[in-house]
């Protein structure tokens, strides 16, 4: 049977297309954060294109909520990238529900940010264009974790993949853009850029 044949190929690690056969498809058992679930066989899924807050930061617990609402309980179908599996064990997939992608509905929610992978670029143009339109509105964490000012701490990639965060109030702060498909990044805080590599401009 088909399904068999998928299992197979699952077991060994290679992914390939949608994991969804012959009208089966896995239930979402457990949510685990915001970009993370556990389904009925017990194997885990990890988000593409997203990266939530860990437990202790600041949106832990809405956006894993949001990412209940959206999946707990519910069949699912994945989709894999170049990149099927990460070093913990876990596929890396886009999720759909109702023929809606999770991830990108989670980047429009404001759960996370849109995390930028070289491997994983089959829908990022869309992906990112959700993230930029939630933080432009303010949507989720991007009006919650940033204080008065809000998340406008700017981090930029240069030529030489050296990393630096801009603050508002910096010299070169409204001539620096940022490509969220380049690696760049808003922050919240000057802490969140320290803690992601990010090491503060010439004001």
């Amino acid at each position: 049977m088909i399904t068999r044949i998928v299992f197979g190929i699952l077991g060994v690690g290679v992914l390939v297309g949608w994991y969804a056969i012959d009208g089966f498809k896995p239930v979402v058992m457990r949510v685990i954060d915001g970009d993370t679930i556990e389904l009925k066989d017990g194997r885990r899924v990890r988000y593409l294109g997203i990266d939530t807050p860990e437990e202790g930061e600041c949106f832990y617990e809405e956006s894993t909520k949001m990412n209940e609402e959206l999946v707990l309980g519910k069949k699912v179908e994945l989709k894999f990238d170049i990149d099927s599996m990460d070093d913990y064990g876990r596929m890396l997939a886009y999720v759909y529900v109702d023929g809606q992608m999770v991830n990108k509905l989670l980047l429009e929610k404001g759960a996370g940010r849109y995390y930028f992978d070289e491997q994983t670029q089959k829908f990022s143009q869309e992906l990112v264009e959700a993230a930029e339109q939630a933080h432009e509105q303010k949507q989720g964490l991007w009006e919650v974790c940033g204080g008065e000012e809000g998340c406008v701490i700017k981090g930029n990639l240069d030529k030489s993949d050296k990393r630096w965060y801009h603050l508002s109030s910096f010299r070169h702060y409204e001539q620096t853009v940022v490509n969220l498909n380049k690696g760049d990044r808003w922050f919240c805080s000057e802490e969140e850029a320290q803690r992601a590599g990010f090491e503060r401009a010439r004001e």
